[in-house]
């Protein structure tokens, strides 16, 4: 475990990060130490979660029993969705539309908001479903979109149905993985943040994850997600069952941001789960990044700082910190869990 912090941990998924500055130069007179370490119980039983899904179970609350969980961990999250990598792409295809009523609802309302030169994340992007087919509806696209998901296994396939569904410039799209406590961008480099019942079951973490959608976030997030104020009482039962989130707007304005507009959807692809739209001016920045960005440049960075990765060869690597991310089958996995310690390449 870590010992003698000049600073705070700050906690997250199953590793702790910590950054000091110890007194000896580097590039910038700074040295960055990151040390990422295990919580006990990382590695859960993926065969119990095959067979709870196999039986029609429900793979989060399986995992949560099995280590007396309250709320759901990123590991759990992770696995559950990858267990079930092409089950959303098969729901698209065979309810088109119903898709296509829901994204041409939710399009009609992100089309406000969206800056036409400028760039668009979306968080939890799962298999691209929900992301293809509102671009489709937009009168107004931006002029890079970038979407990440925890799951390879989603990324992977969804990205072959966005390249057949999308009608996008494939280099407008950029996808990667990553772990919403700690998104792999630099400070303020993203117009709109938008999502899909991607913070959906984090209930245990919103403000955390809303923290560092502010960090990123220039401009607006406009964010679809369940609403459990809004639902009926089996659907609240339900929502407290799977660990779901809860009171958005109150965590928005604890965190210093400002729920500029509020709206249900009418055509929610669940009627226990009903999908408000949540329009949302990020809380001020603490600063913003040193390094250039915009559409068409890199904006990579060590998960959860400031830090810009470069890419060299088959993997992204931060000079700063000595740390490589590796890039699988073209997709970036872009997770401290996922880093390689390689000080020796540092210039």
């Amino acid at each position: 475990m870590l010992q003698n912090h000049p600073r705070p941990a700050r906690h997250c998924a199953n590793y702790m990060r910590v950054i000091h500055w110890p007194e000896f130069a580097s590039i910038r007179h700074q040295h960055i130490k990151i040390i990422m370490t295990v919580k006990s119980g990382k590695y859960f039983d993926i065969l119990s979660a095959r067979k709870a899904y196999a039986t029609g179970g429900n793979i989060t609350e399986t995992l949560r029993l099995q280590h007396s969980l309250d709320a759901n961990t990123s590991e759990i999250i992770e696995i559950a969705y990858d267990l079930q990598a092409g089950t959303y792409i098969d729901f698209a295809e065979q309810h088109p539309h119903q898709l296509s009523q829901y994204t041409s609802e939710i399009a009609a309302i992100l089309d406000q908001h969206v800056i036409e030169n400028g760039s668009m994340l979306d968080i939890g992007t799962g298999e691209l479903t929900t992301l293809s087919q509102l671009t489709k509806s937009l009168t107004r696209k931006p002029q890079h979109i970038y979407a990440f998901d925890l799951s390879w296994s989603r990324t992977y396939k969804g990205i072959s149905f966005a390249r057949k569904n999308m009608n996008l410039d494939p280099h407008a799209l950029t996808c990667f993985v990553a772990d919403m406590c700690e998104i792999p961008l630099l400070n303020k480099s993203i117009n709109i943040t938008t999502s899909s019942h991607a913070l959906e079951p984090n209930g245990g973490k919103l403000k955390e994850l809303l923290k560092e959608l502010f960090r990123i976030t220039i401009d607006k997030l406009v964010l679809f997600e369940p609403c459990f104020e809004c639902s009926s009482e089996e659907g609240k039962r339900r929502m407290k069952r799977l660990g779901y989130i809860k009171n958005i707007e109150g965590a928005v304005k604890e965190l210093g941001g400002n729920v500029v507009e509020k709206v249900m959807i009418k055509n929610s692809m669940n009627p226990l789960n009903p999908t408000a739209c949540y329009v949302i001016a990020p809380a001020p920045a603490d600063s913003r990044s040193t390094v250039q960005t915009g559409s068409g440049l890199n904006i990579f960075s060590v998960p959860g700082t400031d830090f810009p990765l470069t890419k060299l060869d088959d993997f992204y690597f931060s000079n700063e910190t000595g740390l490589c991310f590796p890039v699988l089958k073209g997709i970036p996995v872009l997770k401290s869990n996922s880093a390689i310690l390689a000080s020796a390449l540092c210039k």
